[in-house]
């Protein structure tokens, strides 16, 4: 069976725009539409609604949600046989973002094949077709949602915002939560973030997690497209970037500080990434 997500990096996060809820009548059809210009939430309260994006078409029922992309034609692929009520949420995402599709496994207890990337920050799945777990809580963080779009906007911006994210967080769904290579990339992504500073090799992870060095590469590039030295360096030298913000520091203080064993190759890797040598960028950055 293939399921198809659209995977967000966050943050940013995506963000409510408007939203209602429409009634339509035996009858009655949703309207077609091209380059809408934002992503649209359909979660069907009653009824049923049949609804199609390019070449896929769906019946979505009571208690199933859709999302519809920005770019995308949609077009209604039969008139609604009973009264049909759904709630419409559109969002934009000023994040990168893909559809994907993989095929689930017939076994519930066997990994989705990996779907999984990595970014700067974090990624959130949405489902484009999904039967919403516990639909009633869903439904009144929607009515609290819309209702608060209904204050004054400057006082309704944040509870409106929070709402919205409470909405994504249950249709959100990790694909691969069983993925054995995924959590020990993690497990080894939290053991450099607490030992960057450190003296740390292939050879010394290795140990530490008792895997071969080459399964250990693997992993990592899998979930984060690249190997554990190089999201070593990568995050070495964000927290250098922090230290250049935030202290006076000189740079050979820096540099031992968050792993460096010699400045210069500290000042070349830095400069290397952002564009800008360690003190070009603290003196950029501290320009009123």
């Amino acid at each position: 069976m293939e399921k198809s997500y659209l995977s967000f990096s966050a943050p940013p996060l995506p963000y409510f725009v408007e939203g209602n809820s429409t009634t339509f009548y035996k009858g009655q059809q949703h309207p077609a539409r091209r380059k809408l210009g934002f992503f649209d939430i359909i979660l069907v309260k009653e009824g049923t609604l049949f609804i199609g994006e390019e070449a896929l078409q769906w019946d979505i029922s009571a208690g199933e949600a859709l999302i519809l992309e920005p770019s995308k034609y949609h077009y209604p692929t039969a008139r609604c046989a009973s009264d049909t009520t759904f709630y419409w949420l559109h969002m934009q995402s000023p994040s990168f973002w893909k559809d994907q599709s993989v095929c689930a496994s017939i076994s519930p207890a066997e990994p989705i094949p990996s779907l999984h990337y990595h970014t700067e920050h974090a990624t959130i799945h949405l489902p484009k077709y999904q039967q919403v777990p516990q639909r009633h809580v869903l439904y009144d963080t929607v009515e609290n949602l819309l209702q608060s779009t209904t204050q004054p906007r400057s006082f309704a911006f944040w509870e409106t915002q929070q709402l919205f994210m409470q909405v994504l967080q249950h249709l959100s769904y990790n694909p691969i939560p069983q993925q054995t290579s995924l959590r020990l990339a993690e497990h080894v992504e939290m053991y450099i973030k607490q030992h960057y500073n450190q003296h740390i090799t292939n050879a010394t992870l290795a140990k530490h997690f008792h895997v071969h060095e080459n399964y250990l590469a693997r992993c990592m590039k899998q979930a984060f497209s690249c190997t554990p030295l190089a999201y070593l360096a990568a995050y070495r030298l964000h927290q250098a970037r922090l230290l250049l913000l935030t202290t006076d520091w000189s740079l050979q203080q820096i540099a031992e500080e968050v792993g460096f064993t010699r400045q210069g190759y500290f000042s070349k890797s830095f400069k290397a990434k952002y564009d800008l040598s360690p003190s070009q960028y603290r003196q950029d950055m501290s320009k009123a």
